[in-house]
């Protein structure tokens, strides 16, 4: 344990400290009259009152306190600086350094005063927080302003205080003495128990000794407290468990003390000695009776032989205790009257033998004072009878002069601290008069009953005499005779004959108070302490006696009275030495110190390493990407090997046969590019084809070499000598790595054998394979010219410059040949396209546009294709697309040609037609027309039948969607463009409308006017036209109305915005900003506290306005992390959704204000660990005892805690290393791009939170600062989330049994499964489910896309993970077989913002992708309240489900749930509209044609899409929301608050809520926006 002694620190054993306290029990709590012995710390020396004199009370406050505020400020304010007054008064000139003293007192009287001032008084200790007080330096200072400057100071550090004291002008400020008021041997044994048990033997009545022959005490090796001050010659503290264990912390500061501590302890066991020689007694006994007689030694030689000294006088005679007296110190004593000592102290000291030869110090005398500070015990060790020579030496040494002027070793060469080496004890006893709030010198006079000084010549008639310039200097600083401090006044009445009037008495008034206040003076007959015989031989005990008896001096070496120096009773030296300050070494120079020397490295690259560790956590995951996409690779990559290896012990080729005939196929692998490579199998047919597939057979590449006269083959010349490079004239090479050089070798005469049938030749070279891959014309390098080439043509075509902006390198002169030889292939068309090119339109338009039937499109012809499609008329185009089917050339189209026409469109649109279906498509369109008897239609009967549709064939183009960034569009083109699709759209929308009313017989408001709906076209639609529409739509007629424009002004429309905003978001606004508050609310709390309420505590006086801050941060930290949880507990938020408080939360932003919560408490970590930065800066350069601040943690004065200490030394700094660490971890791989990369190690490391928790409840436990407050806010939440945690696992351990799997298109997997008993849930709900096989514990999330009525749970699993890859693998049928199905875990359900669809009039459901699952669920859950007429439990009455997909085909499994809700919904409650991005805009050529297909199958098929097969409208490109859900709001004008939900990825949800924004900002509808992203 420790024992905090202020700044000190004692290492004491646990078994020790459970004795002492026991003792300090018996000690404390036994009968108050059965004290027969003297306690060490005072208390019940007085009966009465039982604290009086003791050890840590105040000190006595005899006279009034002047305080200049009354309470606690220094008095004096107005008075000189003390270190002007010190160097004008008490600086010995040049002239006057040979002053000896006059009644020849010795050195050993100057320091055995200090023994009496330290057996009495200890006001060492400065206040905690220390208030610093700085004295100003004159300029030029010699000593502490060398440079001139006039800036410098010394500092002051005010003494401690009892701290029910100095808080008003009632109780004003009282310094403690931690000394005892009484000569009880304080010097000897402490002032404690503790101490002076430590200081005893083992199981002996004597005090501990390190040696043999018990000369010097034991080592302090258990740590007992000293007072630590540097060595000001080394600058550096001494190892205190070095020094020897003595009472006194004091003993260590100079060797004439420390040699006075060995004397009497060796007088304790010399009396031990001698008292077992008369009488055996036990190791207590005999340890307290010495003690006895040590204390009444001190008492006697103090008060009968040292006082009388002093004064000139003895005291009155002793006439018994009086315990109505009062013994305590006085602050008047010992900040003035007791500092009289000062001026007896000699510069150096003597040391001397038994033959009186004094021993030299190098080249200079003696040992020298301000030299020795705190190095005492390493003197005295030099000799092994140090001891006596220097007692020996002291007592032939004359002190200096009694007068006002003090050697420079006290005056300006006094010791201080390590950052002030230097000192100047004058000045700090005058300070200490100011910091006590001593009134005046006059003022003190007055008090104490002595005359007012009027004149200055009376404060000293003698020094006015002898030296009145000193007088006169006295009066220019203080100005008037009120105003002298008190410790000056009193030492100028000093005279040779001793002290003056104002400190004689204040002196022999201590002193008598203190021997008649004790019940344990040695005379107290009535205490039976002594006999009368043993009081006489003590009273006429004198030091000498002390000395000879304790050492090895002999009583002829030393006169009696050591005291003074007579030739007459001087023994065998008769010469008195005097020690001037000439002969001495000079004091070492002032020194200053930086505390934070040493801690510069490791502060910059700790501080370097916290910025690092985000960077570092980044690396990881990097790292771990990297290292699983190289587990994938390496994966494949044996799979490949294996594979290779397979497919090399098997036949290098093979025939296969096909509709010609055998043909011949080769197995290897194709070098795409660096180590992009892929197993394929190259077919070599009859007619010169090379076709490259696959190993499941889907083509990847066809090679056309009919028309090649030569090809040039260049095979690898090293290795393996197994790879072939083909060149392919205007296209790109084919290299080919088979499986050895042999299989090579039959692959080329293979191939050339097929060449030479047809007329071409084949040449070789050989290459090295390094070469041959560098010179490869690769796929790559194809991409890079064909960008070009499109890029060149597009702005041919619309006659612009080239743009800048799509390609940052200029087209040299030398690329120009070669973007003008480029010629495109028909799978490059088909890809700018951006279409399958092997379907009957892509093959159509290539073979009309290659005029020249080479088999390859070049840039004239691609050219003329492009102008004629972007700038011809209608009829142009109907042409074009004529002569694509008119296959023979005759000019017209017969039956087949015309449905081959139309299919090849279809086929596109992915249309689940037949032939049967797509027949009487055709003849429905031709018997409209009258073309019905026709076999045949020439190009004017196509027109006739086009006729109705030519405004939309009129500026119809193709999308080049393959090649989309490649168009430039600026100027006039641009507006052409969007006008163009203006008049497009508005004819569109009409068309379908009339189609609309013609199919239902009335208008469906969104169905009418999505028909024309596309991000493309109908952002680009003009108001006017758009209100004609909508106004139709709805039946409203605009005439009669006078429309007033507003007057727009910037402000009022920023008002209106932020109104709607307002509106839309009040709940979250509310939220936000009560969190925001409550978070800034705890830091501005914290921060004032720390900042005015604790400003007396000292933690903003060190670290300034460091702590302030990081305890505010603290605070919102706190308050943040323990928010977390509550967005954490799925289980109960899903049952708070259920109540009324779902209408005043938002509970479906629980996610999102999951991550605002996460944002804002890593915002206050961040300004935590960066205030801290500083804090410990400030905290590393600060001295020890400032440390006392904190009370949990407690430095010996000696030790000097670097900021490593900070840091690593204890629980609070390395437990917030280990939580910066943990919390850039969880954060780190929290974002985005870790979630994708390894979402493992995310969900692994989110684990870590438990941790942080943990690691912040250590942090705090230690109180440094303040006591743990996290636990206020973190109980109530852990609490909360620990019952939900429960009972997510009490359902984790169920096991689900599959009923029915089945893997279907685009990577989605069904899973049906047994429903749970007491599963009840909401429809548009979600649950986490963990599979058997792919471990237990981990959970993913899955929406349900079961009905709530339903007996089964359904879930659509899309395959886009790791995990979801692997699900989907267990349920493939040749995996499965017969094996039974895993087992599922499921947890849940867990509420969702889908599921309160039905509490708003009207809602709309946008879905994107898989994004659709949850709305399953809805739809279905919707139509069975339909269907059982329940409708009327739910608010909903009107459903607008929009889907938005990139094929129909990939969610087939939703159109039969579509289907489904068709055929129940007879009432058309549900509103259905599909948008298929995958496929062209409205503005596109093919889909016009589409559309006119569209309206002839609704026609045939009772109003089925052709695209679908669903009564729904289906679009091409992606919605305009805003306009649509301003038509929702038109079709229902009297809804004001419509819910829309949306489900898909982030660019879809965000799309969503602008339009929503907008929407509630134009409308008078509110539209309230719920989503989910995936």
């Amino acid at each position: 344990m420790y024992v905090n002694c202020r700044n000190q620190k004692t290492m004491i054993t646990m078994q020790q400290t459970c004795l002492l306290i026991s003792i300090c029990v018996l000690i404390s709590f036994g009968p108050v009259t059965g004290f027969s012995q003297q306690r060490f710390d005072g208390y019940f020396n007085n009966l009465i009152i039982p604290s009086q004199g003791s050890a840590g009370k105040p000190l006595k406050q005899n006279i009034t306190t002047d305080y200049s505020d009354y309470t606690y400020k220094v008095s004096g304010r107005g008075r000189p600086s003390a270190r002007l007054i010190s160097e004008q008064l008490f600086k010995k000139l040049r002239n006057e350094t040979f002053t000896p003293n006059s009644r020849n007192l010795t050195a050993l009287f100057a320091f055995f005063s200090q023994l009496v001032a330290m057996e009495l008084i200890d006001t060492d200790d400065t206040t905690c927080p220390v208030e610093l007080l700085s004295i100003p330096v004159p300029k030029c200072d010699p000593e502490f302003d060398t440079a001139c400057t006039g800036t410098q100071h010394l500092p002051y550090e005010r003494i401690s205080y009892d701290k029910r004291t100095g808080q008003s002008p009632n109780v004003p400020r009282k310094q403690v003495n931690k000394a005892t008021s009484y000569i009880d041997g304080s010097f000897v044994y402490g002032n404690n128990l503790i101490r002076a048990l430590y200081l005893q033997g083992n199981r002996s009545p004597k005090l501990a000794s390190g040696d043999a022959w018990s000369k010097y005490p034991q080592k302090n090796e258990e740590g007992l407290a000293f007072v630590a001050n540097p060595d000001p010659v080394e600058h550096a503290y001494h190892d205190q468990y070095k020094y020897w264990k003595l009472g006194d912390k004091h003993v260590q500061e100079n060797p004439a003390l420390l040699s006075l501590g060995v004397l009497f302890f060796r007088w304790h066991n010399y009396l031990v000695d001698k008292l077992d020689s008369k009488k055996h007694h036990g190791f207590d006994e005999t340890f307290s009776l010495a003690r006895q007689w040590v204390i009444a030694s001190l008492q006697s030689v103090i008060m009968y032989e040292w006082l009388p000294e002093l004064l000139g006088e003895s005291l009155p005679k002793y006439t018994g205790y009086k315990s109505d007296i009062y013994p305590d110190v006085t602050s008047i004593f010992d900040a003035a009257a007791m500092r009289y000592i000062l001026t007896l102290i000699p510069a150096g000291i003597y040391q001397r033998n038994s033959r009186c030869e004094y021993a030299i110090q190098g080249k200079y005398e003696g040992v020298r004072l301000c030299n020795s500070y705190w190095r005492s015990q390493d003197i005295l060790m030099e000799r092994e009878d140090e001891v006596e020579e220097t007692l020996m030496g002291l007592a032939t040494q004359v002190a200096e002069a009694e007068d006002v002027k003090m050697v420079e070793d006290i005056q300006s060469k006094y010791y201080g601290p390590l950052h002030f080496s230097r000192h100047d004890l004058i000045s700090q006893t005058i300070m200490r008069g100011r910091d006590y709030g001593l009134p005046d010198y006059n003022t003190v006079r007055v008090q104490i009953g002595l005359e007012r000084i009027t004149s200055w010549d009376d404060i000293n008639p003698w020094l006015n005499q002898t030296n009145p310039n000193l007088l006169q200097t006295l009066r220019y600083l203080y100005g008037t005779l009120d105003n002298i401090d008190v410790f000056v006044g009193g030492m100028f009445e000093t005279t040779p004959e001793g002290p003056g009037e104002l400190f004689r008495t204040v002196i022999v008034d201590q002193f008598t108070r203190i021997r008649d206040g004790d019940r344990f003076w040695f005379e107290n007959t009535e205490n039976r302490q002594f006999t009368d015989e043993e009081i006489r031989q003590i009273r006429t005990l004198k030091l000498s006696d002390i000395i000879v008896n304790a050492s090895k001096v002999d009583a002829s070496d030393i006169q009696e009275n050591v005291f003074t120096f007579t030739a007459e009773g001087s023994g065998k030296c008769s010469e008195a030495k005097y020690l001037p300050e000439q002969v001495l070494e000079p004091c070492t120079p002032h020194q200053g110190y930086d505390y934070f020397a040493g801690s510069e490295a490791s502060y910059i690259i700790i501080w370097v390493s916290f910025g690092l560790i985000p960077f570092l956590c980044f690396f990881v995951v990097f790292l771990l990407s990297k290292c699983k996409q190289w587990r994938y690779n390496r994966t494949v990559q044996l799979l490949q090997k294996n594979l290779k290896e397979t497919l090399g012990n098997q036949a290098g080729f093979e025939t296969f046969y096909d509709d010609i005939g055998p043909q011949t196929q080769f197995k290897g692998t194709e070098w795409l590019w660096d180590e992009e490579t892929r197993l394929v199998i190259i077919r070599i047919h009859h007619e010169c084809v090379l076709d490259i597939v696959n190993l499941k057979g889907k083509p990847l590449r066809t090679v056309n070499m009919k028309d090649m006269k030569h090809v040039q083959c260049t095979l690898s010349s090293n290795k393996k000598r197994n790879v072939v490079l083909i060149r392919v004239s205007k296209e790109y090479d084919v290299v080919i790595e088979l499986s050895n050089e042999s299989q090579r070798r039959i692959f080329v005469e293979t191939l050339q054998h097929t060449l030479a049938n047809a007329g071409a030749s084949i040449d070789y070279q050989e290459a090295k394979l390094k070469n041959i891959y560098k010179k490869a014309f690769t796929q790559k390098k194809r991409n890079q010219l064909l960008e070009k080439f499109f890029k060149t043509v597009f702005s041919e075509a619309f006659q612009m410059d080239y743009d800048p902006t799509l390609d940052q390198d200029e087209i040299e002169m030398r690329q120009a040949r070669d973007i003008l030889e480029t010629e495109l292939t028909k799978e490059e068309f088909a890809s700018a396209l951006a279409v399958k090119p092997n379907t009957d339109f892509v093959e159509n338009m290539f073979a009309l546009m290659d005029t020249d039937h080479n088999g390859y499109i070049s840039f004239r012809e691609f050219l003329n294709a492009i102008v004629m499609l972007s700038k011809g008329s209608g009829q142009n185009k109907l042409q074009t697309l004529f002569r694509m089917f008119d296959h023979d050339g005759n000019g017209t189209l017969d039956r087949d040609e015309l449905l081959k026409l139309f299919s090849s469109l279809l086929e596109m649109a992915n249309s689940s037609l037949t032939r049967k279906e797509t027949e009487d498509l055709v003849d429905s369109m031709c018997k409209q027309h009258g073309l019905t008897s026709h076999d045949a239609i020439n190009f004017d009967d196509f027109c006739t039948i086009l006729s109705p549709h030519m405004d939309k064939i009129w500026n119809a183009g193709l999308e080049w969607k393959g090649c989309r960034n490649y168009i430039p569009t600026s100027g006039d083109d641009r507006k052409r463009s969007v006008s163009s699709l203006r008049r497009l759209s508005a004819v569109v929308t009409n068309m379908f409308n009339a189609e609309a009313r013609k199919r239902t017989g009335q208008s469906s408001d969104v169905t009418r006017f999505l028909k024309s709906d596309s991000q493309a076209s109908i952002s680009s639609i003009d108001s006017s036209s758009m209100d004609t529409n909508l106004g139709t739509n709805v039946g409203t007629k605009r005439t009669g109305f006078i429309a007033i424009r507003e007057t727009y002004t910037p402000l009022k429309a920023k008002m209106r915005r932020l109104k709607h905003f307002v509106e839309n978001n009040r709940q979250h606004i509310f939220y936000l900003v009560l969190f925001f508050g409550i978070c800034l609310g705890l830091f501005a709390e914290r921060f004032y506290y720390y900042t005015v309420e604790r400003e007396h505590s000292g933690l903003r006086a060190i670290m300034s306005y460091g702590i302030s801050t990081t305890r505010g941060a603290a605070a919102a930290m706190s308050f943040c992390f323990s928010l977390l949880l509550l967005t954490m507990v799925r289980n109960t938020i899903t049952f708070l959704r259920g109540t009324f408080l779902n209408l005043y939360v938002p509970f479906d932003s629980v996610v999102s204000f999951h991550k605002v919560v996460a944002w804002a408490a890593l915002f206050f970590t961040a300004l935590h660990v960066v205030g801290y930065g500083f804090n410990f800066y400030q905290l590393a350069t600060q001295p020890t005892k400032y440390f006392c601040i904190f009370d949990t943690v407690v430095f010996r004065a000696d030790i000097l805690p670097t900021f490593n200490f900070w840091f690593f030394g204890n629980v609070t700094g390395f437990t917030g290393l280990l939580l910066v660490i943990v919390i850039c971890i969880i954060y780190v791989f929290a974002t985005q791009t870790a979630r994708r990369l390894v979402f493992n190690a995310f969900w692994l490391s989110h684990k870590l939170i438990a941790i942080l928790y943990v690691l912040t409840i250590l942090h705090g436990a230690s109180m440094i600062v303040q006591k743990p407050m996290f636990y206020l806010y973190f109980v109530g939440p852990a609490i909360i989330f620990t019952i939900d945690k429960v009972i997510s696992l009490s359902r984790k351990r169920m096991e689900i049994a599959i009923v029915r799997a089945e893997n279907l298109a685009s990577d989605i997997t069904f899973i049906e499964f047994k429903r749970p008993p007491r599963f009840e849930y909401k429809s548009g709900q979600w649950v986490r489910i963990a599979c058997s096989s792919q471990g237990q514990n981990e959970y993913h999330p899955f929406t349900l896309t079961s009905a709530p009525h339903e007996d089964t749970l359904s879930l659509h699993i899309r395959a886009v993970g790791p995990w979801t890859h692997a699900f989907r693998s267990l349920f493939d049928q040749d995996c499965l077989k017969e094996s039974p199905y895993p087992k599922l875990f499921l947890d849940g359900p867990y509420g969702a913002g889908q599921q309160d669809w039905y509490t708003y009039d009207v809602s709309v459901l946008v879905g994107a992708g898989i994004g659709v699952t949850p709305y399953a669920s809805i739809l279905k859950d919707f139509v069975h309240m339909a269907t059982i007429k329940s409708t009327y439990k739910i608010r909903c009455q009107k459903l607008y489900f929009i889907w938005v997909t990139g094929s129909q085909r990939h969610f087939e499994w939703l159109l039969d749930i579509l289907q489904e809700v068709e055929a129940i919904d007879q009432k058309g409650i549900v509103s259905t509209d599909i948008f298929i991005t995958q496929f062209f805009q409205n503005f596109d050529l093919r889909t016009a044609m589409l559309y006119i297909c569209e309206e002839h199958f609704q026609k045939v098929s009772g109003g089925r899409s052709v695209f679908t097969n669903l009564k729904a409208s289906t679009h091409f490109g992606r919605p305009h929301l805003g306009s649509m859900f301003k038509t929702v709001h038109r079709a229902h004008p009297m809804v004001r608050k419509v819910g829309v939900f949306s489900c898909g990825p982030p660019g879809v949800t965000k799309s969503v809520e602008r339009a929503c924004v907008e929407s509630s900002r134009t409308t008078k509808a509110l539209f309230e926006h719920h989503f989910e992203n995936f």
